[in-house]
């Protein structure tokens, strides 16, 4: 197994549990890594990779591309959603998860702003959940407020 990144060491929000495997991985051979590389090149069975020694060839059965995440503020917006903070962390309602703009829910690692890696899998999954309930509740008391049940 090989690891190609793009910085000098990985990234100190890797998810705390993973990061210090990776590492000892590394160390202990069991993962080649080449630190600030990338890909220059996928063919059947090799990969090019550009390197601080220069260019290198290295056989492969597969690739996996891991680019990372970053999102995209500018989407939110241009819908109305404002961001607060140095982190660009939207306003949204943390029981319901209702953005500023009545209708418009968020869900996952945009809750956090820029600092994506404060929800994972075991903190994320319940937003749909609170999202649901939130739309529940408000269409119950939309129904019940107009007089429909």
């Amino acid at each position: 197994m090989t690891l190609v990144h793009r910085e000098a060491e990985l990234h100190r929000h890797v998810k705390y549990w993973i990061k210090p495997d990776i590492e000892n991985r590394i160390k202990n051979g069991e993962i080649a890594a080449h630190f600030s590389s990338r890909v220059t090149g996928i063919d059947l069975d090799t990969v090019t990779l550009e390197t601080p020694q220069g260019l290198k060839t290295s056989a492969n059965d597969f690739v996996f591309a891991m680019t990372g995440y970053r999102p995209d503020f500018s989407f939110l917006e241009s819908l109305g959603v404002r961001m607060e903070g140095e982190h660009r962390t939207p306003v949204y309602d943390a029981d319901t998860l209702e953005s500023n703009v009545p209708g418009i829910y968020l869900a996952g690692v945009i809750v956090a702003g820029a600092r994506t890696n404060e929800i994972f899998i075991e903190n994320g999954r319940f937003h749909g959940r609170q999202i649901a309930r939130g739309i529940h509740e408000k269409l119950g008391t939309a129904m019940t407020a107009g007089g429909a049940e």
